[in-house]
C-alpha cells in the first residue's frame, strides 16, 4: 500500500511538472506574474500581451498588464486595461483598487476614492497584508500603508482642496 501511494505521489509530481493541465493562457499569465515579481516589468508586459492575444475574453491578462503598466508609471494605459477587466468582471475588487492607485498617481483623487471604496466593498479583506497594493505604495515590504490609509489620506486631500 505504501509503495502504491509513493508511486501515485511521484506520478502526480511528474505530471504536474510536465505542465499537463496548464493552458497556454495560464502559462503566459504565470510567466507575467513571475517576471513582475522578479522586477522584470518589460518581460512581464510581453507575457501579459501574449495571454491577451491567446484569450482576450479573460480578465487575468488585462489585470496583469495593467499592474505592470502601473509599475512602469504608464498610468493612462493602465486605466484602459483596468476598465476592460472591470467590464469583463464587475465584481473583481483587485481591478478597482489597482485602478484607484492609477487614478491616485494621476491626481484624480475623487475617482481613486470611488474605486478604493468599491474595491473594499467587494472584498473587505483586500487591504490585509501582504498584498500587491500595500507594496505598490511603498518600496518597503513591511510598512503601515494600505488602501484604507491611502483612502483616508485622499479624502482629506480632496477636502482640503475644496476648502
Amino acid at each position: 500500500m505504501k509503495r502504491l501511494l509513493l508511486v501515485l505521489t511521484i506520478l502526480i509530481f511528474m505530471v504536474a511538472g510536465c505542465g499537463v493541465g496548464v493552458s497556454k493562457y495560464d502559462h503566459a499569465v504565470l510567466d507575467g506574474i513571475s517576471n513582475l515579481n522578479l522586477n522584470k516589468p518589460e518581460k512581464a508586459l510581453k507575457d501579459f500581451n501574449r495571454a491577451i492575444e491567446i484569450d482576450p475574453t479573460r480578465v487575468d491578462g488585462y489585470v496583469g498588464r495593467a499592474n505592470t503598466l502601473n509599475t512602469l508609471e504608464r498610468y493612462e494605459e493602465a486605466l484602459k486595461d483596468y476598465d476592460i477587466a472591470i467590464e469583463i468582471d464587475p465584481k473583481l475588487a483587485n481591478a478597482y483598487v489597482n485602478r484607484g492607485s492609477a487614478y491616485s498617481h494621476l491626481g484624480q483623487y475623487e475617482k481613486a476614492i470611488a474605486d478604493y471604496e468599491k474595491g473594499l466593498e467587494l472584498d473587505p479583506k483586500i487591504d490585509d497584508p501582504p498584498g500587491f497594493i500595500k507594496r505598490l505604495f511603498s518600496n518597503e515590504p513591511n510598512t503601515d500603508k494600505g488602501i484604507r490609509k491611502h483612502l483616508e489620506f485622499l479624502k482629506q486631500k480632496v477636502k482640503d482642496e475644496n476648502g
